[in-house]
Order: C-alpha cells, then sequence, then structure tokens
C-alpha cells in the first residue's frame, strides 16, 4: 500500500501548469520578439486624458511580464496601436431620492500588434472593453478620485487581459 501511494504521489508530483505561448516567439526574421514599442493610444473620446493612462498601465504590465522589453526605439520587434473608441458612465444604483450613488465605467478600445520586421498584423482585437465601478458622494473632489481611481483600474484590468491575449496568440 505504501509503494502505491509513493509511485502516486511521484507520478502526479511532475505535474503542473504552464503557460500557453510560454515558448520563444518570432519575428519575421526568424529571431525571437524581445522588445515592444507602446506609443501612446489615440484618443476618440471627449475623456480627457485617458489615453495617457491606458497606455501607461499598458507598459507596466508588459514589463512587469518580462516577457518583452518596453521600448521607444522604432527597431522594437512589436508595436501596440491603440485607440479609445468609447467612454461611457452607466449608473448603477440609486439612493431613495434618486440620485445616482455609483457608477460603472466603461472604456473600448481598438487595438493592435505589429510585427516591425514585416509590417504583418499579428493580433488585432475590436471593440476590446475594460470597466469598473465607483461610488458618487457629495464631496465633488472626493467623487472626482473615486472617477480617476476607476479608470486607473479599468486600464489595469485591459492591460492584464492584453499581455494574456497576446502572450496566447504569439
Amino acid at each position: 500500500m505504501l509503494i502505491a501511494m509513493t509511485a502516486i504521489v511521484l507520478s502526479t508530483a511532475s505535474c503542473g501548469y504552464s503557460l500557453s505561448g510560454s515558448g520563444a516567439m518570432h519575428d519575421g526574421a526568424g529571431g525571437a520578439y524581445n522588445s515592444i514599442s507602446i506609443p501612446i493610444f489615440t484618443n476618440d473620446t471627449f475623456e480627457p486624458l485617458i489615453e495617457y493612462e491606458l497606455t501607461s498601465a499598458l507598459k507596466t504590465e508588459v514589463a512587469y511580464n518580462g516577457r518583452w522589453a518596453v521600448t521607444d526605439s522604432p527597431g522594437a520587434g512589436l508595436k501596440v496601436a491603440g485607440r479609445v473608441a468609447g467612454f461611457e458612465l452607466l449608473p448603477l444604483s440609486y439612493d431613495i431620492s434618486e440620485r445616482i450613488q455609483e457608477y460603472r465605467l466603461k472604456i473600448l478600445m481598438d487595438v493592435s500588434v505589429t510585427d516591425t520586421a514585416t509590417g504583418k498584423v499579428v493580433w488585432r482585437e475590436a471593440g476590446m472593453e475594460a470597466f469598473a465601478d465607483y461610488r458618487v458622494t457629495e464631496d465633488i473632489t472626493k467623487s472626482k478620485i473615486n472617477k480617476s481611481e476607476a479608470i486607473k483600474k479599468a486600464s489595469k484590468n485591459f492591460s492584464e487581459e492584453f499581455v494574456i491575449k497576446v502572450l496566447d496568440i504569439l
């Protein structure tokens, strides 16, 4: 019995998780993609400066992931192009006087990744969504801070999803 249990433990000990796409990625010249350029997204909404928050969050997440070096160099193996296509505030809850108490902030983006050596788009997604919720208070400054934090959270959610999706493809 002890031998059988030991065999089971040893046979399952080698099992583990691996990330899809964790192998080497290649550019058109046969080398590994080791760098990525992430220019500031364009903003086609009336929400000011949201493109900077999204771009910053994406650069941070890609750098944290460690798969690619983030660079502004035109010689990067990959280049991201992003466009903020939509920004919405959707009411989630109301108080007894029918004043909005909570919003869901939703950001829509069109994003693509291009192999800079070949000019070929290797990944694209139109209408990529990110969202976060925030509370409205009677203090206008606090409500603005809450909205800003929600934009940061939605941007982080977007950047995490982007890295997962691109790693799965490349």
